[in-house]
């Protein structure tokens, strides 16, 4: 893979992004929602059986971090929605391979 699209899939993945988390929050219930949206969308990229239950683990750790920040059910799902949105974004200008890549390196980055 050329820098040019590696480039292009992270300004996708900014560009398609909501606003960035404006607290600790917002930032488990993102996390949540990345890690299940890795473990349900992306499980062969990333690991396989025992790494989408790793995930699985970790976005259940997210929401009750976020639940006990103050997050509600509609706060976890604009973040699931957020998500999703910038998946697609990606899938659809790249392929599901590399949104999928972009997204667990964003997450391993960012946990």
């Amino acid at each position: 893979m050329t820098k040019f699209p590696m480039a292009l899939v992270a300004v996708l993945l900014l560009a398609a992004c909501a606003a960035p988390p404006q607290s600790p929050m917002e930032k488990h219930a993102r996390l949540a929602a990345g890690a299940e949206l890795v473990a349900m969308q992306c499980a062969g990229y990333a690991g396989g059986y025992d790494s989408a239950r790793s995930l699985r683990a970790d976005a259940n750790r997210n929401i009750q971090t976020a639940r006990n920040l103050g997050a509600t059910d509609g706060v976890i799902s604009k973040a699931r929605q957020d998500v999703q949105t910038t998946f697609s974004t990606a899938a659809a200008f790249t392929s599901q391979q590399e949104a999928c890549n972009a997204m667990i390196g964003s997450l391993a980055w960012h946990t």
